[in-house]
């Protein structure tokens, strides 16, 4: 991948987490218990994508962009 792509795919992951975080914001403000499973797997889809988004910025460092 290039910069260029990997820059692609942080915009791209920013979108989703922010996406994933006001869905939960959302949710909690509704609280439903029934949205209790769609909270779990946002909380887990926005851990993986923060971790996502510091190794692909780790490789974006790493090739000068």
């Amino acid at each position: 991948m290039d910069v260029a792509d990997l820059k692609k795919a942080r915009s791209m992951l920013l979108l989703l987490l922010a996406t994933c975080k006001q869905t939960m914001l959302a949710l909690e403000a509704a609280a439903n218990v029934l949205d209790t499973d769609l909270l779990s797997d946002l909380t887990a889809m926005i851990e993986r994508s923060e971790a996502e988004l510091v190794s692909l910025q780790a490789k974006i460092d790493a090739a000068g962009g």
